[in-house]
């Protein structure tokens, strides 16, 4: 298993901590979302993964 397997496993484990992002998957694409303290959306990522996801969404903020 490598490192990105391992992230992702306690990006699952963990998203209670991860209180501002959301994860959704749809017809095997990840999606990551960044919200205000109200739940709106701000930036949304996709990828194959989670850390794909991340990154992109990441991408939209720069």
């Amino acid at each position: 298993m490598n490192n990105l397997n391992i992230i992702e496993q306690e990006i699952n484990k963990n998203t209670i901590h991860l209180k501002y992002l959301k994860f959704e998957m749809d017809n095997d694409v990840y999606s990551a979302t960044l919200n205000d303290l109200s739940g709106h959306d701000i930036v949304r990522g996709y990828g194959k993964s989670i850390i794909e996801a991340i990154n992109d969404m990441h991408r939209g903020l720069i």
